[in-house]
């Protein structure tokens, strides 16, 4: 004995066989009528097509057409249940809301396309609503109109305001959270933390440090391989307090790869940035003193007054900002192996003459 289907009891019926197949493709993917014959469930065209029908009436399908061929895309079981509760009014109107997909339907509009009187419509969309089937959201183009659009879409950026907008306006909380975390994802790109003493020397500290060596040196001309080396200069201690500068290679973050991490770290709980959308909370956050451009595209952590030297060549030497540096040689009253600098700077000790 076979059930309705031609199936024998117990076993799983060629609708759900058919649905099955179809969700085990990625969501949203359509299906032509080529690409369900060859799941090979119906034995012929003509079940095949009484099968599809079958799914359609269930709600379990949705049939659309595609440069004029028809086509189907299944429906999640739940909202398919859901379906099969609605009336014959809150269904006409489901079927307008759900053919303008992230764009949405205005109020008024789904008024002229149905007839329906206003107390009508309206109870029509509280019940939607209230199954969780359609939701309404304020245009951000137009400020007075309530658009309407299926629960499960993302309304589309000419409703919504983009990513970064919610009913019309800026969502602050979300964009001081994002922002929050791409600056440090910037910062650990470009910068790097140094004791707040570095390459930080006090000018009275430097010049006394200068004019003793240079007393010793004029006053002693014994042979400087025979000094007795003494302890590298340091500048004074900040204890552990330390500061930002930036790397001399740094890998420099765009819109993209910004977008990229977020996306990979789904911060955004679902949320997908795209390009567009990083690049306007980007030049937020340089407007904002955060971050600043380094070219068309590239951003790094923009630093204040206090932590604007970097890793610089000859600059960051001793040599480069040496006050004497006309009277330091190798046979002169100064040189690089008496010089206090080059101890802190190299990491060595330095030689004194007595």
């Amino acid at each position: 004995m076979k059930n309705e289907d031609g199936d024998a009891p117990g076993a799983v019926s060629r609708f759900d066989q058919l649905y099955d197949k179809c969700a085990a493709s990625p969501p949203g993917t359509i299906f032509f009528q080529r690409d369900l014959s060859a799941m090979q469930v119906a034995d012929t065209m003509e079940e095949l097509l009484s099968l599809i029908n079958w799914l359609c009436g269930q709600q379990l399908m949705k049939m659309m057409l595609f440069d004029n061929e028809p086509c189907w895309k299944i429906r999640d079981r739940r909202e398919a249940e859901k379906l099969r509760t609605l009336t014959a009014d809150e269904n006409v109107i489901y079927q307008h809301i759900d053919q303008a997909q992230t764009e949405g339907v205005w109020i008024k509009a789904l008024r002229a396309k149905t007839n329906f009187a206003q107390p009508t419509l309206n109870k029509c969309l509280k019940s939607l609503e209230s199954k969780d089937l359609v939701q309404s959201i304020m245009s951000v183009k137009y400020p007075n109109r309530k658009m309407y659009l299926l629960s499960y879409l993302t309304p589309s950026e000419e409703i919504a305001g983009g990513l970064w907008q919610r009913g019309g306006d800026f969502d602050l909380g979300m964009i001081e959270q994002v922002s929050q975390i791409v600056n440090q994802a910037v910062e650990r790109e470009t910068c790097i933390r140094v004791p707040a003493n570095w390459n930080n020397y006090q000018p009275t500290d430097r010049a006394a440090a200068i004019a003793h060596k240079k007393a010793h040196v004029q006053g002693r001309l014994r042979d400087i391989e025979d000094g007795v080396p003494i302890r590298p200069y340091k500048p004074p201690s900040h204890g552990n307090a330390t500061r930002l500068v930036h790397r001399s290679n740094p890998t420099y973050p765009t819109a993209s790869s910004l977008a990229t991490f977020l996306n990979a770290a789904d911060i955004m709980k679902g949320l997908k940035a795209r390009e567009v959308d990083m690049e306007q909370l980007l030049e937020m956050m340089t407007l904002d003193g955060r971050l600043e451009k380094v070219s068309a595209i590239a951003y790094r952590t923009a630093l204040n007054t206090n932590d604007t030297k970097t890793f610089n060549g000859f600059v960051d030497a001793p040599c480069g900002t040496c006050p004497v540096f006309d009277l330091c040689a190798d046979d002169g009253d100064i040189s690089a192996r008496t010089c206090v600098y080059f101890g802190e700077w190299l990491g060595t000790e330095s030689e004194e003459i007595y």
